[in-house]
């Protein structure tokens, strides 16, 4: 009996810890190739992405997206930009309990 309350703590403990783990989101994105050109469409994936509600895509500078921004998937079309030989987009992923981002960049030739 005197082990039976640690070991009922214990469990409870694990069940708390694992309960909370699997509501976390995590994030990630993926390109669909290496570089691109002006002009190209950049396809991302962020199916990877784990316990994900909400998907809140944005370009920044010298590129346009084509979807609304909230799937797991979003297209990007290069536009010219002076000076610089990338481009970079915001991810944010969110469910009720927690939220992730993060900013993936590429090369542009």
């Amino acid at each position: 009996m005197k082990n039976l309350i640690p070991k009922a703590a214990l469990l409870l403990l694990t069940i708390h810890f694992s309960s909370c783990s699997k509501n976390s989101v995590s994030v990630c994105a993926e390109f669909d190739q290496e570089a691109y050109l002006v002009g190209d469409t950049i396809f991302l994936d962020a199916s990877c992405s784990e316990n994900v509600d909400e998907y809140l895509w944005t370009p920044q500078q010298g590129l346009t997206m084509l979807g609304n921004g909230n799937s797991s998937t979003e297209r990007f079309v290069v536009l010219p930009l002076t000076g610089t030989f990338n481009r970079a987009i915001d991810l944010t992923v969110s469910n009720s309990r927690s939220s992730r981002n993060i900013t993936k960049s590429t090369l542009i030739l």
